[in-house]
């Protein structure tokens, strides 16, 4: 344990900016995670997480093998094949006044002028900023980022192997799904946030980045670097559970309200994920004897809208 820990950085990142040496600690998660007592609790159809199998990669295969089936284009027929009825030796038809190279040129043309009608409406349906879409995919990347922080300082101060398992967890699943939104605001034209921006106005929640639903304060992360043993593990399962619960707060409005189905259907797998976890982490800390009280949540549907 201690060659990941050691690469885990203990100090505190700036929310919205990517967490150092996540790949340094991460390499130690060749381990399966410990087996938990208790494990009926957690819901039997827990889909595979974002990234690591169904997700956003799946939606985007989706629609690169979609537009070639929507095009209904016909298939072309070759000389001699009926082009033209009547065409007794194979030439083909022509229509007056267009010989073969010039009405190769202009089908050509045609094409590329389709291509570039269709490429231009589609930015115009891309969500831009302000919409649902993008507010929740840049407020859930600076979330992740500090779930990220703290699970990093888990690896670092604490010590149950189950509660350092779902540290080992947050950092590639949450790192999987950041990857994952920073393709889609790339798709839609967009980047990550400004971390100084006001988050939570496509909920009409306005409010600064580092005062999200469920976000730990300086404070409180100042307090979990400072825990050790059993206090860091039950510290960090008590601040994660309340973090993710505001995130799933943040992921069921976008499942609903998202004008895209990747976003959509993006938000639905997240919130459902977090949900799961949550239950985990209380489970954990009863059979721990643990000093602190994890509601257990509501598990969402899997499926967007």
């Amino acid at each position: 344990m201690s060659g990941g820990c050691g690469a885990a950085r203990s100090g505190s990142a700036a929310v919205g900016s990517p967490p150092a040496n996540v790949d340094a600690v991460t390499h130690a998660v060749a381990t399966d995670r410990p087996d938990r007592e208790g494990a009926d609790d957690t819901p039997a159809d827990e889909p595979d997480r974002p990234g690591a199998g169904p997700g956003i990669d799946e939606v985007d295969q989706a629609d690169d093998t979609g537009e070639a089936d929507d095009t209904g284009r016909a298939d072309v027929d070759g000389p001699g094949d009926g082009v033209g009825e009547g065409g007794g030796d194979g030439d083909g038809y022509v229509p007056s006044g267009l010989s073969w190279p010039r009405a190769l040129v202009l089908g050509a043309a045609l094409a590329f002028l389709g291509f570039a009608v269709a490429t231009f409406v589609g930015r115009d349906r891309s969500p831009g900023p302000g919409s649902v879409d993008v507010g929740f995919a840049q407020d859930m990347i600076s979330h992740h980022d500090q779930a990220l922080e703290m699970a990093q300082v888990e690896l670092v101060n604490g010590t149950d192997p189950t509660v350092l398992s779902f540290a080992r967890e947050i950092l590639i699943f949450q790192g999987k799904e950041i990857g994952s939104m920073e393709r889609l605001l790339g798709n839609w034209g967009s980047t990550r946030g400004d971390p100084a921006r006001t988050a939570m106005t496509w909920m009409g929640m306005a409010t600064p980045v580092e005062q999200m639903p469920g976000m730990a304060t300086k404070d409180e992360l100042a307090r979990l670097r400072s825990a050790k043993g059993a206090a860091a593990d039950a510290l960090f399962l008590e601040l994660m559970a309340r973090h993710h619960v505001g995130g799933i707060h943040m992921a069921e409005y976008a499942a609903e309200n998202a004008g895209t189905a990747d976003a959509g259907d993006f938000a639905a797998i997240v919130g459902r994920n977090q949900a799961v976890e949550v239950n985990e982490y209380a489970q954990t800390a009863e059979r721990l004897g643990l000093p602190v009280q994890i509601d257990r949540v509501e598990v969402p549907p899997a499926t967007g809208r």
